[in-house]
């Protein structure tokens, strides 16, 4: 039995620090870049604090007689750079410090802001790509509004999540900076400040367990969310037909109330943190200040840049419990999106590169069998596909005729037998170009909210006009779309819906031929068809193979295919057998 997977958001994580990880969502060297600008930026910032002393100085007192032990350094320093204790250029020197510290962080600002794009950009990529290549049973049990949330919503929140890191990194940076100028003029200060910021934090952190608690509610939510929306639109006809969208439209509102809950006390959790700082900084530092005014002999100006440094500090450091809080809220969508792709990473399919296939001769099926579990679908079948033939699978719904197709193209591995292309094992070739070579029509048929040419060629840019045109001609679809009034960039609407079931069909069926396949499959391809619609297509079909000497191969359990195939294979209970004139006969007859 497989072991259960846990969900996504109650994983274990790394003993790497998470904030850490999220940060290296970003490349290195965009984020030593900024790291060193914001470096340059707080010692920037403390010549311009420590030219305050000097400068307050001059102005309430010029002869600077009464100057603590750190204004007497700053005053020594400027002698040594041979700078006068002019009003005119302490100012100048300040508002230089102030200029240099903004352009280095707007520097920073603007490094982070290419990181947070970079992120959400790579992240959907990694996801696009991890799916693309993703083995087929992967998809059978993984809902697609995981991916859809996770490639919108949840790639927006990584992105969020990296910027809230990187405030995060910054203004720890910034507030050990302050603490290091603290620390110069006073050791008591410095622990003051810090004591401040710990208390603040310890008395705040409920709110980010909150948060976080909240955030991962309402992104599992919105998953499942997205992912019932996008189940109940594919099917939305059926349910309007039979008046039961209400039954869904309750379980929806079951979903947005739980988001909205989830959201409101997680805005509560923010604001009430914000909002809780403010007193908690004031009570410490005004008891600190009357305490240093009272029993402390020290200098008026350094006295006020004491209290600037306090008051810098301490804010900084209630910056960095609100990052903390915004890293919380964020981080879940940040995981979501990282666990999608780590799910689909891990499901890569394995197409090794072998050997340039061949269809010369035809697919040979040698003893095959194919097991789900406990329960065998294809039972030791044997049977060819011969090069150049239409070939007919028939049988009931559920007979595995489908699993069949799956196993030539390499979709699943038989448990039992072997598969031959040309002779060589299906392992030994390049799986990859093998499916190059096949056109496939399911019976599902999905066509895009755009034109035909784009439906036809799905985008491929190498195809022209003159080719979709070809194919067309090829699926007896021509016809009709040459009489629309836009040809073949007439809008085919959600789904196919402004074409017909048999105008849909043909376009699928050129969508198959347009790359000139070797290997056309027809899987239930005009099961949902009219006997009219089907018949032709069918002699389209069989004229396509004795026209252009495609290999043909129908999986149906329509009669329509037993006229013109050269060879028809019947399934039962995933027994396979070739089917006799006289039991052809007869299936005709039922």
């Amino acid at each position: 039995m497989p072991k259960k997977r846990p969900h996504p958001h109650k994983r274990k994580k790394s003993r790497v620090p998470q904030i850490l990880r999220i940060a290296a969502a970003a490349p290195p060297l965009s984020n030593f870049v900024v790291l060193l600008c914001l470096l340059a930026s707080g010692v920037f910032e403390g010549i311009g604090i420590a030219s305050l002393i000097p400068l307050l100085a001059a102005a309430g007192d010029p002869t600077g007689a009464n100057q603590g032990v750190f204004g007497k350094y700053v005053s020594d320093a400027l002698d040594y750079l041979g700078l006068p204790h002019d009003l005119l250029i302490l100012l100048a020197i300040l508002v230089a410090a102030m200029i240099g510290k903004a352009a280095l962080h707007l520097l920073a600002m603007r490094q982070v802001g290419h990181a947070v794009a970079r992120v959400g950009t790579k992240m959907r990529m990694q996801l696009v790509t991890s799916l693309l290549e993703a083995r087929w049973s992967f998809f059978v049990r993984e809902p697609v509004g995981r991916f859809a949330n996770a490639i919108g919503f949840d790639a927006m929140r990584a992105s969020e999540a990296y910027s809230a890191v990187a405030n995060f990194m910054a203004h720890i940076i910034q507030a050990l900076i302050y603490l290091g100028i603290a620390a110069a003029f006073s050791w008591k200060l410095a622990a003051f400040a810090f004591a401040i910021g710990v208390i603040m934090m310890l008395s705040l952190s409920r709110f980010i367990v909150t948060a976080r608690r909240n955030a991962r509610k309402q992104t599992k939510r919105t998953t499942t969310m997205i992912g019932r929306l996008a189940d109940v639109l594919v099917g939305l006809k059926p349910m309007k037909a039979m008046g039961r969208q209400a039954q869904f439209a309750a379980l929806f509102a079951k979903d947005i109330g739980a988001i909205d809950k989830a959201m409101r006390r997680q805005l509560s959790a923010r604001h009430a943190s914000r909002v809780l700082q403010e007193p908690i900084i004031l009570i410490c530092i005004g008891f600190g200040t009357y305490v240093a005014a009272t029993f402390a002999s020290i200098p008026l100006a350094e006295l006020l840049v004491m209290a600037l440094l306090l008051v810098r500090t301490v804010m900084v450091i209630g910056r960095v419990q609100e990052d903390l809080q915004a890293v919380s809220i964020s981080e879940s969508g940040y995981w979501s999106i990282y666990h999608a792709i780590e799910d689909a990473a891990g499901a890569k399919e394995a197409t090794a590169i072998g050997r340039v296939p061949t269809l010369n001769r035809g697919v040979e099926l040698r003893d095959v069998s194919m097991a789900f579990g406990s329960k065998r679908v294809v039972d030791h079948a044997s049977f060819t596909v011969t090069a150049g033939e239409v070939t007919a699978v028939i049988g009931a719904s559920g007979a595995g005729k489908t699993t069949l197709v799956d196993l030539i193209l390499g979709l699943h591995q038989p448990t039992g037998g072997e598969i031959l292309i040309d002779g060589e094992p299906l392992p030994s070739i390049d799986v990859m170009k093998w499916r190059m070579m096949v056109g496939y029509v399911p019976q599902e048929l999905l066509l895009y909210h755009d034109t035909i040419m784009a439906n036809v060629t799905l985008g491929e840019p190498s195809f022209t006009r003159e080719d979709v045109e070809r194919a067309l001609k090829q699926a007896g679809a021509w016809g009709f779309v040459s009489a629309l009034s836009d040809g073949i960039d007439h809008v085919v609407g959600e789904r196919g819906g402004l074409l017909s079931g048999g105008q849909r069909q043909r376009i699928a069926m050129a969508r198959a031929l347009i790359h000139k396949p070797q290997l056309l499959i027809l899987d239930e391809a005009t099961s949902a068809l009219d006997p009219v619609t089907e018949a032709e297509i069918v002699r389209n079909v069989r004229e396509l193979s004795n026209d252009s000497g495609i290999t043909v191969l129908s999986i149906s359990h329509q009669p329509a295919w037993m006229t013109v195939a050269d060879k028809v294979i019947r399934v039962q209970d995933g027994i396979v057998s070739e089917a006799t004139p006289a039991s052809l006969t007869k299936l005709a007859a039922r």
